[in-house]
């Protein structure tokens, strides 16, 4: 009998020891995930709430004072702060509060690590030590499903910029071109009234049409807009007027995307370009020009509109 009871003992006290041992005081849990993009974009992206509902892998829900939670099984996760490349979680479980950071970290070939650091107080009690880390098990898990979630959306190129792109080159190198000074951004009638100066004077013999219209609107310095029309033509001599120049394009390399829809979308797209320009180090050579591809004069719904974009690259 003293036996059993020296055993059991020693058992216990072996389980005990076992126990903060093998689960420390403050248990700390690190999750990671590599992503196919720079770390600035991917802040980008997560940076704006609206953007989580597209890939988050479980339930969305929205606070008393008006902000997001986000659930996956039985954890909630709020966002508390967020910095540059580095956002600061709450994590919610059982009734459970504790802090995790996430941290975004630029590896070489434009690639991105997810760190995702999770730090819980277990506590002295043995009994609590068991259930805070059976607990965090749990999260540990929710942690992996919404870090898979995340890797296959933000690895993607058109989900990062809203569109894709090829580099590429032009097959149009001689143009004509006129510009034109608008007070307000350009309606469809003043850029097809230069395109149409263009195609007048082709039409008196000056040179033959090759291809669809290229256009290019830039802010000016103080108010009102310069604009650019330009038409692919044959290379030939001829005579130009002070309206209408002759000019040769570098077949150089362009990063070529299409828009579909109106001024806004184009715009945008723009902007887009701008921050990928930036996120990959790459070097603009020149002004971009969009490329018409549907005719806006027959086409009033700006939905319906192709724009193909042209930005010039080093």
């Amino acid at each position: 009998m003293k036996k059993l009871v020296l055993s059991l003992l020693v058992f216990l006290v072996l389980a005990l020891a076992s126990v903060y041992i093998f689960i420390p005081a403050n248990l700390v849990i690190v999750e990671t995930a590599k992503i196919n993009c720079v770390s600035d974009a991917a802040f980008r992206v997560l940076s704006v709430d609206s953007t989580w509902s597209k890939w988050w892998p479980g339930k969305i829900n929205k606070t008393a004072d008006g902000a997001s939670s986000y659930q996956v099984n039985s954890t909630t996760f709020t966002v508390s702060k967020k910095l540059m490349n580095n956002f600061e979680l709450l994590v919610h479980h059982n009734g459970n509060t504790a802090s995790s950071h996430i941290n975004l970290l630029n590896i070489p070939n434009d690639s991105t690590i997810i760190k995702w650091q999770y730090n819980v107080n277990c506590g002295n009690n043995p009994l609590q030590r068991i259930k805070v880390y059976r607990e965090s098990v749990a999260v540990k898990k929710d942690m992996q499903t919404v870090l898979t979630a995340a890797q296959s959306f933000l690895s993607r190129f058109d989900n990062i910029y809203g569109f894709s792109l090829r580099q590429g080159s032009t097959t149009d190198t001689a143009i004509i071109s006129t510009r034109a000074y608008s007070a307000n951004y350009p309606s469809t009638a003043f850029i097809y009234s230069q395109v149409d100066k263009l195609k007048t004077f082709c039409n008196a013999g000056n040179c033959n049409i090759t291809g669809i219209p290229m256009l290019n609107i830039t802010p000016g310095d103080t108010a009102g807009y310069q604009v650019m029309v330009a038409l692919p033509i044959e290379n030939t001599q001829f005579g130009v007027s002070h309206e209408i120049r002759r000019q040769k394009m570098i077949p150089g390399q362009f990063i070529i995307t299409d828009v579909m829809g109106g001024p806004y979308a184009i715009q945008q797209t723009h902007q887009q370009l701008l921050h990928y320009f930036r996120d990959y180090h790459r070097t603009s050579m020149a002004i971009p020009f969009e490329y018409l591809v549907t005719d806006r004069l027959h086409e009033p719904d700006t939905s319906k509109w192709i724009t193909r974009i042209y930005s010039p690259v080093y």
